[in-house]
Protein backbone atom coordinates (compact mmCIF):
# COMPACT_ATOMS: atom_id res chain seq x y z
CA UNK A 1 0.00 0.00 0.00
CA UNK A 2 2.87 2.05 0.79
CA UNK A 3 4.62 1.71 -2.54
CA UNK A 4 1.20 2.39 -4.15
CA UNK A 5 0.45 5.67 -2.72
CA UNK A 6 4.35 6.85 -3.28
CA UNK A 7 3.55 5.60 -6.96
CA UNK A 8 0.62 7.34 -7.42
CA UNK A 9 1.90 10.66 -5.60
CA UNK A 10 5.58 10.12 -8.52
CA UNK A 11 3.28 9.57 -11.39
CA UNK A 12 1.20 12.59 -10.57
CA UNK A 13 3.74 14.95 -10.30
CA UNK A 14 5.25 13.56 -13.56
CA UNK A 15 2.03 14.07 -15.19
CA UNK A 16 1.46 17.88 -13.91
CA UNK A 17 4.96 17.86 -15.48
CA UNK A 18 4.78 16.67 -18.66
CA UNK A 19 1.13 18.70 -18.88
CA UNK A 20 3.15 21.92 -18.05
CA UNK A 21 5.52 21.86 -21.28
CA UNK A 22 2.60 23.15 -23.58
CA UNK A 23 2.96 26.37 -22.09
CA UNK A 24 6.15 26.76 -21.15
CA UNK A 25 7.33 25.89 -24.70
CA UNK A 26 4.69 28.36 -26.09
CA UNK A 27 5.91 31.26 -23.79
CA UNK A 28 9.47 30.26 -24.90
CA UNK A 29 9.13 29.65 -28.61
CA UNK A 30 7.14 33.09 -28.84
CA UNK A 31 10.53 34.92 -27.91
CA UNK A 32 13.41 32.41 -29.18
CA UNK A 33 13.64 30.08 -32.32
CA UNK A 34 12.49 26.99 -31.61
CA UNK A 35 15.57 24.58 -32.59
CA UNK A 36 17.20 27.24 -30.16
CA UNK A 37 14.86 26.34 -27.38
CA UNK A 38 14.69 22.29 -28.35
CA UNK A 39 18.61 22.32 -28.12
CA UNK A 40 18.91 24.80 -25.01
CA UNK A 41 15.76 22.22 -23.41
CA UNK A 42 17.99 18.75 -24.51
CA UNK A 43 21.26 19.61 -23.93
CA UNK A 44 20.60 20.55 -20.21
CA UNK A 45 18.60 17.60 -19.62
CA UNK A 46 21.13 14.80 -21.32
CA UNK A 47 23.62 15.93 -18.99
CA UNK A 48 21.13 15.82 -16.21
CA UNK A 49 19.82 12.58 -16.92
CA UNK A 50 23.30 11.36 -17.06
CA UNK A 51 23.92 12.81 -13.51
CA UNK A 52 21.00 11.42 -12.15
CA UNK A 53 21.64 7.80 -13.81
CA UNK A 54 25.27 8.02 -12.02
CA UNK A 55 23.81 8.92 -8.59
CA UNK A 56 21.39 6.28 -8.73
CA UNK A 57 23.77 3.80 -9.92
CA UNK A 58 22.75 3.36 -13.28
CA UNK A 59 26.09 3.97 -15.28
CA UNK A 60 25.31 4.76 -19.05
CA UNK A 61 27.66 2.74 -20.92
CA UNK A 62 28.81 4.05 -24.33
CA UNK A 63 26.76 3.05 -27.51
CA UNK A 64 28.63 0.51 -29.95
CA UNK A 65 29.39 2.04 -32.85
CA UNK A 66 26.74 -0.45 -34.70
CA UNK A 67 24.20 1.05 -32.45
CA UNK A 68 24.75 4.64 -33.84
CA UNK A 69 21.99 3.91 -36.36
CA UNK A 70 19.47 3.19 -33.58
CA UNK A 71 20.56 5.89 -31.42
CA UNK A 72 20.36 8.52 -34.47
CA UNK A 73 16.95 7.44 -35.33
CA UNK A 74 16.05 7.77 -31.68
CA UNK A 75 17.01 11.64 -31.57
CA UNK A 76 15.31 12.55 -35.50
CA UNK A 77 12.05 11.09 -33.88
CA UNK A 78 11.76 11.81 -30.28
CA UNK A 79 14.02 15.29 -30.18
CA UNK A 80 14.51 16.71 -33.39
CA UNK A 81 11.15 15.91 -35.35
CA UNK A 82 9.08 15.73 -32.95
CA UNK A 83 10.04 19.31 -31.43
CA UNK A 84 10.33 21.12 -34.26
CA UNK A 85 6.59 20.17 -35.36
CA UNK A 86 5.81 20.46 -31.06
CA UNK A 87 7.53 24.10 -30.89
CA UNK A 88 6.28 25.85 -34.24
CA UNK A 89 2.89 23.99 -33.65
CA UNK A 90 2.12 26.14 -30.27
CA UNK A 91 3.20 29.37 -32.05
CA UNK A 92 0.28 28.79 -34.62
CA UNK A 93 -2.21 27.23 -32.42
CA UNK A 94 -3.10 27.24 -28.79
CA UNK A 95 -1.11 25.15 -26.03
CA UNK A 96 -4.63 23.98 -24.97
CA UNK A 97 -4.86 22.36 -28.29
CA UNK A 98 -1.93 21.21 -28.51
CA UNK A 99 -2.20 19.50 -25.25
CA UNK A 100 -5.32 17.51 -26.38
CA UNK A 101 -4.27 17.04 -29.71
CA UNK A 102 -0.71 15.23 -29.52
CA UNK A 103 -1.08 12.95 -26.47
CA UNK A 104 -4.60 12.06 -28.00
CA UNK A 105 -3.28 11.35 -31.51
CA UNK A 106 -0.13 9.41 -30.19
CA UNK A 107 -2.16 5.82 -29.47
CA UNK A 108 -4.26 6.40 -32.49
CA UNK A 109 -0.77 6.44 -34.83
CA UNK A 110 1.31 3.88 -32.84
CA UNK A 111 -1.68 1.11 -32.79
CA UNK A 112 -1.63 1.90 -36.94
CA UNK A 113 1.39 1.88 -37.66
CA UNK A 114 2.41 -0.95 -35.54
CA UNK A 115 -0.86 -2.67 -37.23
CA UNK A 116 0.64 -2.00 -40.58
CA UNK A 117 4.55 -2.25 -39.64
CA UNK A 118 4.18 -5.69 -37.50
CA UNK A 119 0.59 -7.18 -38.60
CA UNK A 120 -0.96 -6.48 -35.07
CA UNK A 121 -4.03 -5.88 -34.85
CA UNK A 122 -5.54 -3.90 -32.08
CA UNK A 123 -8.30 -6.11 -30.35
CA UNK A 124 -11.88 -4.57 -30.60
CA UNK A 125 -12.22 -3.09 -27.30
CA UNK A 126 -9.13 -0.88 -28.42
CA UNK A 127 -10.64 -0.60 -32.00
CA UNK A 128 -13.65 0.80 -30.17
CA UNK A 129 -11.75 3.23 -27.46
CA UNK A 130 -8.86 4.95 -30.60
CA UNK A 131 -12.34 5.58 -32.83
CA UNK A 132 -14.27 7.59 -30.14
CA UNK A 133 -10.80 9.31 -29.00
CA UNK A 134 -10.63 10.19 -32.57
CA UNK A 135 -14.01 11.35 -32.86
CA UNK A 136 -12.83 13.75 -29.86
CA UNK A 137 -9.76 14.95 -31.49
CA UNK A 138 -11.17 16.02 -34.48
CA UNK A 139 -13.92 17.86 -32.30
CA UNK A 140 -11.11 19.57 -30.50
CA UNK A 141 -9.65 20.68 -34.02
CA UNK A 142 -13.06 22.03 -34.97
CA UNK A 143 -12.22 22.06 -38.99
CA UNK A 144 -15.11 23.61 -39.38
CA UNK A 145 -16.84 26.94 -38.77
CA UNK A 146 -14.70 30.54 -37.87
CA UNK A 147 -11.19 28.60 -36.99
CA UNK A 148 -8.22 30.88 -38.39
CA UNK A 149 -5.69 29.53 -41.12
CA UNK A 150 -2.55 30.05 -38.24
CA UNK A 151 -4.57 27.23 -35.91
CA UNK A 152 -5.20 25.31 -38.74
CA UNK A 153 -1.49 25.40 -39.37
CA UNK A 154 -0.55 24.82 -35.54
CA UNK A 155 -2.80 21.80 -35.35
CA UNK A 156 -1.45 20.28 -37.93
CA UNK A 157 1.98 20.36 -36.73
CA UNK A 158 0.45 18.89 -33.80
CA UNK A 159 -0.06 15.79 -35.95
CA UNK A 160 3.32 15.75 -37.06
CA UNK A 161 4.18 15.80 -33.99
CA UNK A 162 2.56 12.81 -32.70
CA UNK A 163 3.15 10.60 -35.88
CA UNK A 164 6.74 11.55 -34.87
CA UNK A 165 6.44 10.53 -31.57
CA UNK A 166 4.47 7.41 -32.76
CA UNK A 167 7.81 6.41 -35.04
CA UNK A 168 10.13 6.75 -32.38
CA UNK A 169 7.71 4.22 -29.83
CA UNK A 170 8.57 1.34 -32.50
CA UNK A 171 12.31 2.41 -32.42
CA UNK A 172 11.95 3.06 -28.62
CA UNK A 173 10.87 -0.34 -27.45
CA UNK A 174 14.36 -1.79 -29.53
CA UNK A 175 16.78 0.83 -27.56
CA UNK A 176 14.67 0.34 -24.19
CA UNK A 177 15.63 -3.72 -24.25
CA UNK A 178 18.85 -3.31 -25.37
CA UNK A 179 20.33 -0.63 -23.28
CA UNK A 180 17.71 0.23 -20.68
CA UNK A 181 14.95 3.15 -20.42
CA UNK A 182 17.68 5.58 -19.11
CA UNK A 183 20.44 4.99 -21.22
CA UNK A 184 17.81 4.64 -24.26
CA UNK A 185 16.88 8.44 -23.50
CA UNK A 186 20.10 9.67 -22.42
CA UNK A 187 21.29 8.79 -25.93
CA UNK A 188 18.21 9.79 -28.06
CA UNK A 189 18.39 13.57 -25.59
CA UNK A 190 21.88 13.69 -27.09
CA UNK A 191 21.87 12.65 -30.58
CA UNK A 192 19.00 15.14 -31.11
CA UNK A 193 20.57 17.96 -29.76
CA UNK A 194 23.18 17.31 -32.40
CA UNK A 195 20.95 17.32 -35.01
CA UNK A 196 19.16 20.23 -33.71
CA UNK A 197 21.90 22.30 -33.88
CA UNK A 198 22.48 23.30 -37.55
CA UNK A 199 18.69 23.96 -37.47
CA UNK A 200 19.61 26.81 -34.62
CA UNK A 201 21.39 28.99 -37.12
CA UNK A 202 18.51 29.55 -39.21
CA UNK A 203 15.72 32.47 -38.34
CA UNK A 204 17.55 34.49 -36.59
CA UNK A 205 19.77 31.78 -34.94
CA UNK A 206 20.77 32.30 -31.18
CA UNK A 207 20.81 36.37 -31.16
CA UNK A 208 16.52 35.89 -30.06
CA UNK A 209 18.02 33.94 -26.76
CA UNK A 210 20.16 37.12 -25.57
CA UNK A 211 17.34 39.06 -25.45
CA UNK A 212 14.52 36.93 -24.25
CA UNK A 213 12.54 38.39 -21.43
CA UNK A 214 12.55 36.37 -18.17
CA UNK A 215 9.48 34.33 -18.81
CA UNK A 216 11.26 32.90 -22.38
CA UNK A 217 13.84 31.95 -20.18
CA UNK A 218 11.85 30.68 -17.43
CA UNK A 219 10.06 28.31 -19.83
CA UNK A 220 13.45 26.87 -21.34
CA UNK A 221 14.19 26.28 -17.70
CA UNK A 222 11.13 24.08 -17.53
CA UNK A 223 11.00 22.34 -20.26
CA UNK A 224 14.53 21.28 -19.49
CA UNK A 225 14.41 20.67 -15.93
CA UNK A 226 10.86 19.99 -15.15
CA UNK A 227 9.45 18.67 -18.83
CA UNK A 228 12.05 16.14 -19.23
CA UNK A 229 14.11 15.23 -16.05
CA UNK A 230 11.70 15.73 -13.66
CA UNK A 231 8.96 13.96 -15.44
CA UNK A 232 10.76 11.12 -17.17
CA UNK A 233 12.23 10.24 -13.57
CA UNK A 234 8.90 10.40 -11.87
CA UNK A 235 7.37 7.95 -14.62
CA UNK A 236 10.17 5.68 -14.26
CA UNK A 237 10.03 5.37 -10.74
CA UNK A 238 6.31 4.91 -11.00
CA UNK A 239 7.01 2.39 -13.45
CA UNK A 240 9.43 0.63 -11.01
CA UNK A 241 6.63 0.43 -8.08
CA UNK A 242 3.76 -0.60 -10.10
CA UNK A 243 4.49 -1.77 -13.23
CA UNK A 244 4.48 -0.04 -16.68
CA UNK A 245 0.98 -1.48 -17.41
CA UNK A 246 -0.56 0.64 -14.40
CA UNK A 247 1.55 3.78 -14.69
CA UNK A 248 1.44 4.36 -18.66
CA UNK A 249 -2.36 4.67 -17.57
CA UNK A 250 -1.40 7.98 -16.05
CA UNK A 251 -0.55 9.29 -19.48
CA UNK A 252 -4.80 10.31 -19.34
CA UNK A 253 -3.85 12.75 -16.94
CA UNK A 254 -1.40 14.64 -19.12
CA UNK A 255 -4.13 16.56 -21.59
CA UNK A 256 -6.00 17.59 -18.20
CA UNK A 257 -3.16 19.61 -17.00
CA UNK A 258 -1.87 20.84 -20.11
CA UNK A 259 -5.40 22.04 -20.61
CA UNK A 260 -5.89 23.32 -17.26
CA UNK A 261 -1.86 24.81 -17.37
CA UNK A 262 -2.24 26.48 -20.50
CA UNK A 263 -5.50 28.10 -19.21
CA UNK A 264 -4.28 29.50 -16.12
CA UNK A 265 -0.87 30.47 -17.22
CA UNK A 266 -1.17 32.10 -20.87
CA UNK A 267 -5.36 32.72 -20.42
CA UNK A 268 -6.40 30.45 -23.15
CA UNK A 269 -9.96 30.08 -23.58
CA UNK A 270 -11.64 27.15 -22.42
CA UNK A 271 -13.59 27.01 -25.58
CA UNK A 272 -16.87 24.22 -24.91
CA UNK A 273 -15.32 22.23 -28.11
CA UNK A 274 -12.16 21.78 -26.32
CA UNK A 275 -13.30 20.57 -23.27
CA UNK A 276 -15.98 18.32 -24.69
CA UNK A 277 -13.73 17.04 -26.77
CA UNK A 278 -10.81 16.66 -24.95
CA UNK A 279 -13.51 14.58 -22.43
CA UNK A 280 -14.09 12.09 -25.47
CA UNK A 281 -10.23 11.85 -26.10
CA UNK A 282 -9.68 10.61 -22.48
CA UNK A 283 -13.21 8.19 -22.02
CA UNK A 284 -11.71 6.89 -25.12
CA UNK A 285 -8.17 6.15 -24.41
CA UNK A 286 -9.47 4.68 -20.86
CA UNK A 287 -11.52 2.67 -23.19
CA UNK A 288 -8.51 1.57 -25.11
CA UNK A 289 -5.95 1.08 -23.10
CA UNK A 290 -8.67 -0.57 -19.80
CA UNK A 291 -7.76 -3.87 -21.79
CA UNK A 292 -4.61 -4.18 -20.56
CA UNK A 293 -6.36 -4.69 -17.06
CA UNK A 294 -8.38 -7.51 -18.14
CA UNK A 295 -6.57 -10.24 -18.49
CA UNK A 296 -4.73 -9.70 -15.05
CA UNK A 297 -8.11 -9.19 -13.66
CA UNK A 298 -9.11 -12.95 -14.99
CA UNK A 299 -6.14 -14.37 -13.65
CA UNK A 300 -6.62 -13.29 -10.05
CA UNK A 301 -10.38 -14.05 -10.26
CA UNK A 302 -8.93 -18.05 -10.91
CA UNK A 303 -5.94 -17.77 -8.49
CA UNK A 304 -8.57 -16.88 -5.89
Amino acid sequence: MTDRRAAYGTLLVGMVAFGGTWPAGKVAADHVTPAVVAVSRFATAAVLLWVWARLSGRPVPRPRRADLPLVLALGATVVFAYNLFFLYGVRHSTAADGSVLVPGLIPVATALLVWAVRGERPPRRAQLGLAVAFAGLVLVASPTGGVGSDRVLGDVLFVGAAISWSVYTLAGRRATAQYGSVSANVYATAAGTVLLLPVTFLGGGWAPLLHAPAGALAGIAYLSVAGTVLGFVAFYEGVRLIGAARASSFALLVPIFGVLSSVLVLHEPLRATLALGGAIVICGLWLAESRREEPRARAASINS
